[in-house]
């Protein structure tokens, strides 16, 4: 018997259905993805409301209509969930039902909940939220809104279709609706294949019990980041180029409902600047973009950070009591000043290559020597990356200085083919600091594998949902920690080895997975002779007989 789908499941199919034959525009993309937030900080409130006096939504609006119903809702709502809706009317629901119907795509939807909300003192969720807004306002240019009559109808649909959803729901969650509509058609961003976040989170969470911080500098749609620091309870670090990926995933920590006083996100070009505040990180995960080819690529320093670095400000103020003039701008000027020049002779100092690495500060790939240097002395980075990093020519200076020379590398896992949607499919690659071994584990389990399908997935998308089955996840987690070696499944290389093959790291190059039969070639070469001669002997027997008969051609 056909299982009968929950409330939000219908909606869902229904948006993504409606959504396959026209694309968003990018600025509608914005106010889509906003929608969520607005529908989820809106139905928390008030269910928390009625939960907390048994009423009903009628009865919610008795309080807001007196100062004192208000002010004892109010104090509630900042306590248990740190902010406030002023006006009862704000609720999504509510403004919905108010003759928006057909005229979503409205100021008031974005202006009133702004203008309305309120956060609970030194709450910092107010930050983020103010964040959202305002690239709200900015990419949908929101107080002169146009759109073409198709557009407006779609943006409308989806407005009030995502405003049904049920945030209590267990069977289809509004977490998991908002993560699959973002990359169903209306939206398409590419998230990050739940394989990659599950193999990375189980390579993390086997090394690790717990950690105080997680860092992911290409975050995308935060699924790594989420899913990792989830697991081991850290705080949370993120970086982001791409604008829209940004404000996914800040709505998603809402949505999720992070403790915003453990997460620290940023808009940035990790490329460029792959420090966060000089931190040291236990974990550091990421799916590497395949964003950049050699000769777009942003410039790039290396990095060091130094967590112990005090303020040079903060230092002289102290030392010579100048803390009256602390608002002086001659004086702060003239600080930071000494603070760049500072800055600068550590790094001449300290931040150098020798002769025969001197030309990696011009790799396009240096920003994984600067992703090393973010790691704990102790820490463990787990990343996906193009199996192009494995061979490439330009790169073998690089290889050998991430495994001979510093001996970075633990492990390389190479995926099945069958999960990737790239020509070429990536590889897991695993870096832990002061390793006591000197060889490196390869393991290929692209012909040993199963897969299954996730619970939810986007209707009609259904290969890039696959995902591995526990066996094999434990399988290759198993030869992980004890390091085993497995005819046609994983073996341990020297670093010497690696040298004597130039340091290309292709995993098959040391897991031979072929299942064919193998000609010995000694034979083949004799059996060919036999055949030669047999041919030549044949030959003369026929020039006889035609010589015989008379038969000239």
């Amino acid at each position: 018997m056909r299982k009968t789908k929950s409330h939000n499941e219908n909606i869902l199919n229904y948006l993504i259905r409606n959504g396959r034959r026209l694309k968003s525009s990018n600025n509608a993309n914005y106010l889509m993805l906003y929608a969520f937030l607005y529908k989820y900080l809106s139905d928390k409130l008030k269910h928390h409301l009625l939960n907390q006096f048994g009423a009903s939504g009628d009865d919610l609006r008795i309080f807001y209509m007196t100062d004192e119903g208000k002010a004892e809702i109010r104090e509630i709502a900042l306590n248990d969930l740190g902010y406030f809706i002023e006006s009862y009317d704000v609720y999504i629901d509510q403004f919905i039902g108010n003759a928006f119907i057909d005229d979503l795509i409205d100021p008031r939807f974005l202006l009133d909940l702004k203008k309305n909300i309120v956060f609970s003192k030194n709450n910092p969720c107010e930050k983020y939220f103010k964040t959202i807004v305002e690239y709200v306002e900015k990419q949908t240019r929101f107080y002169r809104m146009s759109y073409d009559a198709e557009q407006e109808l779609l943006v409308s649909n989806f407005l009030l279709y995502v405003s049904k959803l049920d945030i209590e729901e267990s069977e289809l969650t509004f977490r998991k609706c908002y993560d699959l509509i973002a990359s169903a058609r209306q939206i398409r961003l590419i998230r990050t294949p739940e394989y990659i976040t599950q193999i990375l989170e189980k390579i993390i969470t086997t090394e690790k019990d717990s950690a105080q911080s997680v860092y992911d500098p290409f975050m995308r749609d935060g699924a790594n980041l989420i899913s990792v620091s989830n697991a081991l309870g850290s705080l949370v670090y993120g970086k982001e180029s791409n604008e829209l990926f940004y404000f996914y995933t800040l709505i998603k920590a809402f949505i999720y409902e992070y403790d915003f006083d453990r997460v620290f996100l940023r808009q940035e070009d990790a490329i460029e600047a792959m420090s966060f505040d000089d931190e040291l990180f236990d974990v550091i995960v990421s799916k590497i973009p395949n964003r950049y080819s050699k000769d777009v690529y942003p410039r790039q320093n290396l990095e060091a950070p130094n967590p112990n670095k005090k303020d040079i400000k903060e230092q002289v103020i102290s030392k010579y009591d100048l803390s009256e003039l602390v608002e002086d701008e001659e004086l702060l000027n003239a600080l930071s000043v000494l603070e760049k020049k500072v800055e600068s002779v550590e790094k001449n100092n300290i931040i150098h290559f020798d002769d025969e690495y001197k030309h990696l500060i011009e790799s396009e790939f240096l920003f994984v020597i600067n992703m090393i240097n973010s790691l704990k002395e102790d820490g463990i980075m787990a990343i996906s990356v193009s199996q192009n990093f494995l061979f490439k020519k330009s790169l073998t200076k690089l290889r050998k200085f991430l495994t001979y020379e510093n001996n970075y590398i633990d492990t390389i896992i190479s995926l099945p083919e069958d999960l990737s949607r790239s020509i070429r499919p990536e590889v897991i690659i695993v870096f832990k600091k002061n390793r006591n071994r000197d060889d490196i584990l390869f393991i290929d389990f692209s012909k040993d594998y199963d897969l299954v399908r996730p619970k939810n997935v986007v209707p009609g998308v259904f290969k890039r949902n696959l995902i591995l089955d526990e066996k094999t996840l434990n399988k290759v987690m198993d030869v992980f920690t004890k390091r085993k070696t497995i005819e046609k499944f994983s073996q341990l290389i020297s670093l010497n080895e690696l040298g004597e093959n130039d340091f290309n790291l292709t995993v098959s190059r040391y897991v031979d997975t072929y299942e064919g039969i193998f000609v010995n070639l000694k034979d083949l070469k004799k059996d060919k002779h036999e055949i030669d001669e047999k041919m030549d002997e044949l030959n003369k027997k026929i020039d006889k007989m035609m010589a015989e008969l008379d038969i000239r051609l």
